[in-house]
C-alpha cells in the first residue's frame, strides 16, 4: 500500500528530516507533541458508571470475592497509560491534496515521501498497529463490554489511538501506533519516491537527491494543472544517478544451506532454482548469511513451485523471503555479478 508523509523544507527542520531519510527511520512522537490537543480524547463516563452500577449489584454476593473493581479499573486506568506512552507517525493516502501541502509541508517549500507501507513495518520485530483514522462528530465512548472483550480488542486501541473529528476528514489518515516514542528503523527500499513542492529550493532538491543516492528512489515535481485548483506531477531525473547501490554486498551461503536431495522426482527439474533463490538472497542488502534454501511445499504445485530462502539478517534475526520461479527468473536475469566459478557450475543459468 502507498502512503505518504508530507515534510516542511525550512532550514530549521529539514536537516533533521534529511537525516532521518539518510538513516532510514522515521520519528514516531506521543499524544502530548500532536498538532490537535484532542488527540486520544475519550468519554469515560460509561465505564466508570458501568463498574459502579456492577460494584453495587454484586457488594453483597459471593461472586464479589472473584472480582475486584478497584483492579478493574487500575487495568483500564493502565489502558490509557499504554495510550500515552504509545507513539503516532501519522500518514496520509494522498499526495495530491493542496491543504496538506500548505499545512504540512511549509506552503509548497518542502516535500512528501511516498513509502511501501508493508515495507515501512515489516523490519525490526517490533510489532506496530496500523489503523485507518475513523472521523466523527463526537469522541469515542468506552464501556466495559468494548474495552476487555477479546474479540474488540483491537478496536479499543483504535478508539483509543485514531479518532478524530470530522474537520480532519481531508487529510485522509492513516496511521502507525508504535510501543513508545523514539526512532523506529525501516528497510530503506520502503522510500519508493519523493515529491517536492511547487515553491522547493532547487539546492534542497539537489541535497536529497545526493543524499540518497542509490537507493533506486524515484523523483517528481509537482505541478498546477491548467486553468484548475488541482495538483499534478512530473518525472524528473535524477540528478546523481550511479551503478553504486545502497547497501550492497554479496553475503556467504551456509555450506549446508541447499539440499539438492530433498527434492524428490517429480520437483527434480526444479533444481536450478535452488542455486538462483540463493544468488538473489545473498545480495540482500540486509543478509550477513544465507542459511536455507528448499521448497515450500506447504504453498506449491506441479505448475506453480514457490521456493523460500532463509537469511541471518543480525544475531537471533532471520528472514524468509518466498518467490514464484517466474519470480526468480525475472529476478536473476538482473544480476550482472555472478562469480566465475558460479558460471562454470551452471553454464544455463
Amino acid at each position: 500500500m502507498r502512503v505518504f508523509k508530507y515534510r516542511a523544507g525550512d532550514d530549521k527542520v529539514f536537516s533533521r528530516d534529511l537525516s532521518s531519510l539518510e538513516q532510514d527511520y522515521f520519528w514516531s512522537p506521543n499524544y502530548g507533541n500532536l498538532n490537535d490537543p484532542c488527540e486520544g480524547l475519550v468519554l469515560t463516563d460509561q465505564v466508570f458508571e458501568q463498574l459502579n452500577v456492577l460494584n453495587n449489584v454484586f457488594a453483597n454476593a459471593e461472586q464479589a470475592s472473584f472480582i475486584s473493581f478497584d483492579s478493574v479499573k487500575e487495568a483500564f486506568r493502565d489502558l490509557i497509560a499504554i495510550k500515552d506512552k504509545s507513539g503516532i507517525y501519522s500518514l496520509s493516502k494522498t499526495f495530491t491534496d493542496e491543504l496538506l501541502w500548505a499545512h504540512y509541508a511549509n506552503s509548497h517549500y518542502g516535500f512528501c515521501i511516498e513509502y511501501d507501507l508493508d515495507k515501512l513495518c515489516d523490519f525490526e520485530s517490533t510489532k506496530y498497529s496500523i489503523f485507518d483514522v475513523i472521523y466523527q462528530n463526537k469522541p469515542p465512548a468506552m464501556n466495559v463490554d468494548s474495552m476487555f472483550a477479546s474479540e474488540n480488542q483491537n478496536k479499543t486501541l483504535q478508539k483509543l489511538t485514531s479518532v478524530k473529528s470530522k474537520r480532519w476528514q481531508y487529510e485522509e489518515e492513516i496511521r502507525i501506533i508504535t510501543p513508545s516514542e523514539g526512532k523506529q528503523y525501516y528497510d530503506f527500499r520502503a522510500v519508493r519516491s519523493i515529491y517536492f513542492g511547487l515553491r522547493m529550493e532547487k539546492k534542497n532538491i539537489r541535497l536529497i537527491m545526493e543524499t540518497l543516492q542509490g537507493r533506486g528512489i524515484k523523483y517528481f515535481q509537482m505541478q498546477l494543472k491548467a486553468n484548475s485548483y488541482e495538483l499534478t506531477h512530473q518525472p524528473i531525473d535524477d540528478l546523481y544517478p550511479t551503478k553504486q547501490k545502497y547497501k550492497y554486498s554479496i553475503s556467504p551461503i551456509d555450506e549446508h544451506a541447499i539440499d539438492v536431495q530433498s527434492l524428490d522426482e517429480k520437483w527434480s527439474k526444479y533444481k536450478p532454482y535452488l542455486f538462483k533463490l540463493a544468488e538473489i538472497a545473498r545480495r540482500e542488502p540486509y543478509c550477513q548469511e544465507v542459511t536455507m534454501v528448499a521448497l515450500d511445499t506447504t504453498q506449491s504445485t506441479i505448475d506453480n513451485p514457490i521456493f523460500f530462502a532463509q537469511f541471518k539478517r543480525k544475531e537471533y534475526r532471520h528472514k524468509n523471503i518466498y518467490l514464484t520461479i517466474k519470480e526468480i527468473d525475472d529476478i536473476f536475469a538482473l544480476i550482472d555479478d555472478l562469480d566465475e566459478n558460479y558460471c562454470s557450475i551452471h553454464p544455463k543459468a
